[in-house]
């Protein structure tokens, strides 16, 4: 994926930061009485929601605590990844709209429970040296989530330069500091979005 583009519809990415690497090992809660959300969280989800709905294309319902027991539309899709051995596995995916407490971030819920997300995968990052989630849709309508430095992107040769120029684009606009990286490019449409200036 990362040597070319002609076949990627659309991207929609985000910055992996130390909270998100402790929920894909299943261990997001801060204090010691259990719980702790194992999910991706999307800021902007009313700016992202057109490439949400593109990316998980059915709405399915689920049953979620709200105070009480509450049906809400969940937005289902499927993730491919290669494993470790090169063959090709896939997991029904979902996208959750926002919470009363949360009511402009999106998630991808159990993300402990995907291969595609596994820390095996995980690039180091760190100062200088962002980690960036991809998700990334190709023209057959199969999304394949990627993990992509930040120093390869800046690499000549590593990553398309179109997609390359695109995330470096956000990664390099002004935001507050304890903002992460949020946007996405639909090379179909020609659509964009950052969430940086």
């Amino acid at each position: 994926m990362a040597n070319g583009s002609k076949d990627v519809a659309r991207i929609l990415y985000k910055e992996i930061v130390p909270g998100d690497i402790r929920k894909i090992l299943a261990q997001s809660n801060d204090s010691d009485s259990g719980g702790g959300a194992r999910d991706f969280r999307f800021g902007s989800y009313s700016k992202l929601l057109p490439i949400i709905k593109m990316m998980f294309p059915n709405v399915v319902k689920q049953k979620r605590k709200r105070g009480s027991t509450v049906e809400i539309d969940v937005f289902q899709g499927r993730f491919f990844w290669l494993n470790d051995v090169g063959n090709e596995e896939s997991k029904e995916s979902f996208f959750e709209p926002p919470t009363d407490v949360r009511p402009a971030e999106g998630r991808i819920a159990r993300v402990h429970e995907y291969g595609c997300f596994d820390t095996k995968r995980l690039p180091v990052g760190g100062v200088g040296n962002r980690v960036i989630l991809l998700l990334i849709q190709l023209y057959d309508g199969t999304v394949w989530p990627y993990y992509a430095e930040e120093k390869t992107l800046r690499t000549k040769g590593v990553w398309d330069p179109v997609v390359a120029d695109e995330i470096l684009g956000c990664i390099d606009a002004s935001r507050p500091s304890n903002r992460a990286v949020i946007g996405y490019r639909d090379f179909s449409s020609l659509d964009r979005y950052c969430n940086g200036k």
